[in-house]
């Protein structure tokens, strides 16, 4: 009997050892291999075939680690962010998070180059002055929204009033007043500018009016006046009497140490000798003019003398004085200013209110504001000065030159142009 338990002993332990042996071959075919060739007589290499093959193969693990340190060589081009942004998306949360805070600084850098370079600071355009509203309710348009026609473009040439101030030196030479003015009066219809002046400006205009009559060359105003003061008494002046044709836009006003003007001297464009011979010129071309218009409406005569000044005048910006009258009605040469001041002094002596508006029109500009009897209107004789364009812009109203003019300084407040009955369309 114990024998017998023995023997079945010994068959258990060695199906307990195959059982065993099956399972771990299963699980690692190498032993079976090694098994395989043991029982063939191949599993143990020669001495010298042992070293051949440790100097030409590499072991599993030398393959393993081998294979490891080169794969990254293998992919050394790094891919392009939107490829980052893909295996960023496969990731777990730890690592999308370690990979935005890696490719973050990437991803600023590679983009950098191709953003827009910001000069905004540099070009940011200046914004345009505030529209100022006249006295009379005329509201200045926007100058960016000024389009110019390519037909009249540079057709202007009017020259501002400006001053030329220094300092006085005390010594005023034995300067005085000249004529002062006193008694003299201005239809406010036919003069308006000496209207926009207080009681103090008038006064001012009043004395320059009459020593420009006289041509005297300097004197003392009358008034404590600044330079701006000053500066528009002139200019209000010069505006309203288009006849003083002698008369330049230049002044000086030399001030004391309260910016005072002390000593106001006029610029005239000829002596009085030449003064003496253009005067017979000038009033016997104006009167053949004024006879030809005799015996019509307001509106024919203010009609057919833009049509006479159109045909006598030429725009030439190199013609002599010609900010003045003169130039346009007795040399036939002008620039705009010259137009608008004979259009001006016609239609004053024909007692219709004319008046002479300076501002811009791509350029310094002057035209002229008609009174009829239903209103006022715009006219540039000089603009209607082109081939097949001689009413463009005759009889127009505010609306009508808001893309093309922009009245400035003093001319602001003269009435608004909203006439409609003799308006040219």
């Amino acid at each position: 009997m114990k024998v017998l338990k023995g023997i079945l002993a010994g068959i258990g332990i060695l199906a307990a050892l195959m059982c065993a042996l099956i399972i771990l071959s299963a699980t690692n075919p190498g032993i079976t291999e090694g098994l395989s060739s043991l029982l063939s007589g191949d599993g143990f290499p020669s001495e010298e075939e042992g070293e051949s093959e440790g100097e030409g193969e590499e072991s599993p693990a030398d393959a393993e680690e081998d294979d490891f340190v080169e794969e990254p060589q293998e992919s050394l081009e790094l891919p392009d962010f939107s490829d980052l942004v893909d295996i960023a998306d496969t990731t777990d949360t730890d690592t999308e998070i370690a990979s935005e805070e890696e490719e973050e600084p990437q991803r600023t850098v590679a983009r950098q180059p191709d953003a827009p370079v910001d000069d905004s600071f540099e070009e940011e355009p200046q914004e345009e002055p505030e529209r100022v509203r006249g006295t009379q309710g005329y509201e200045q348009p926007l100058q960016s929204d000024i389009k110019i026609p390519t037909i009249v473009t540079g057709k202007n040439g009017y020259e501002p009033i400006t001053e030329q101030s220094e300092a006085a030196d005390g010594e005023y030479k034995g300067l005085t007043y000249g004529e002062l003015g006193d008694g003299l009066a201005f239809d406010p219809l036919l003069y308006p500018y000496y209207q926009m002046l207080d009681e103090k400006g008038q006064h001012i205009y009043r004395q320059i009016y009459a020593n420009a009559n006289v041509m005297t060359p300097e004197f003392i105003p009358i008034e404590e006046v600044t330079v701006p003061e000053i500066k528009n008494a002139m200019m209000a002046l010069y505006n309203d009497h288009p006849e003083l044709f002698w008369l330049n836009t230049t002044f000086t006003c030399k001030y004391d140490k309260n910016k005072i003007c002390a000593e106001l001297a006029l610029d005239y464009n000829m002596t009085k000798e030449e003064l003496d011979k253009a005067s017979p010129d000038f009033y016997n071309v104006t009167n053949n003019i004024l006879t030809d218009l005799a015996n019509l409406s307001p509106y024919e005569k203010e009609r057919r003398l833009h049509d006479i000044l159109i045909r006598k005048i030429d725009y030439d910006q190199s013609a002599d004085m010609n900010q003045s009258a003169y130039s346009a009605l007795v040399e036939g040469k002008s620039v705009c200013a010259g137009y608008a001041r004979a259009y001006q002094y016609l239609m004053q002596r024909m007692g219709i209110p004319c008046y002479y508006c300076t501002g811009y029109a791509g350029q310094d500009h002057a035209w002229n504001i008609v009174a009829l009897d239903d209103g006022y209107y715009n006219v540039d004789v000089t603009w209607d000065d082109t081939p097949g364009g001689e009413y463009d812009y005759f009889n127009k109203t505010d609306e009508d030159y808001a893309n093309t003019h922009i009245r400035q300084d003093l001319s602001i407040n003269l009435p608004q142009c909203q006439g409609q009955r003799y308006r040219i369309q």
